[in-house]
């Protein structure tokens, strides 16, 4: 069978989604598959000729205010009428990160990917919410805090391959909330230092204490 892998964050190859893409393509390939790669900036034509044939179609994107990144869900409108004819019975999956702690977060976009599914004409496979996205471009995906990511991605390849569907799986970081919040904090200081923001500027209040 062939799958093709969608990548719709605006970050393109430095992207979270790149790394799950990578990550489950792997596990297609070894599982006998074709892996075909798109991203979201294609356009309508290059996404409708790649797709050509294809059994399985995953998107894969970062969380923006709760939707779909509005690169990618425009070129969703716009291949939602020709998708079926390219790649007839094709089952769609999605997998959505959040930069929040909670994977649940990522439910309304993966409800809008099951719409594109109905107004394209193709059968709604599984979506995966990931949260703690920016961890996955340098936590191993498969151990430590992205343990479980590992194993949630296995089963989502079991299903392609099988071209079956599932459930919706919903995944927070594996480390505690308060240290994933102290880690988002220490990185946001060292960027604000790099662009030469101190601690006193940082907090100060725009017009002075009430």
């Amino acid at each position: 069978m062939r799958a093709l892998l969608v990548n719709g964050s605006p970050r393109e190859k430095r992207s979270a989604s790149a790394a799950i893409l990578d990550a489950l393509g792997g596990r297609l390939e070894r599982g006998g598959a074709g892996v075909l790669r798109g991203a979201a900036g294609d356009g309508e034509a290059a996404m409708l000729e790649a797709a050509q044939g294809c059994a399985a179609i995953v998107f894969a994107f970062p969380l923006y205010v709760d939707g779909v990144p509005s690169g990618l869900l425009r070129l969703m409108e716009g291949i939602s009428g020709g998708i079926s004819r390219a790649a007839p019975g094709a089952h769609v999956y999605a997998v959505a990160n959040n930069g929040f702690y909670e994977g649940r977060q990522n439910a309304p976009a993966l409800e809008t990917m099951k719409l594109f599914c109905a107004a394209a004409g193709l059968a709604w496979g599984q979506g995966l919410g990931v949260g703690g996205g920016p961890m996955l471009r340098s936590a191993p995906i498969g151990r430590g805090p992205a343990k479980a990511l590992g194993g949630a991605l296995d089963a989502l390849a079991l299903n392609i391959l099988e071209g079956g569907s599932s459930d919706d799986v919903f995944l927070d970081p594996g480390i505690p909330r308060f240290l994933y919040r102290r880690m988002g904090e220490m990185g946001f200081r060292a960027r604000a230092r790099r662009n030469g923001l101190g601690a006193r500027r940082l907090y100060a209040r725009p017009y002075g204490d009430p």
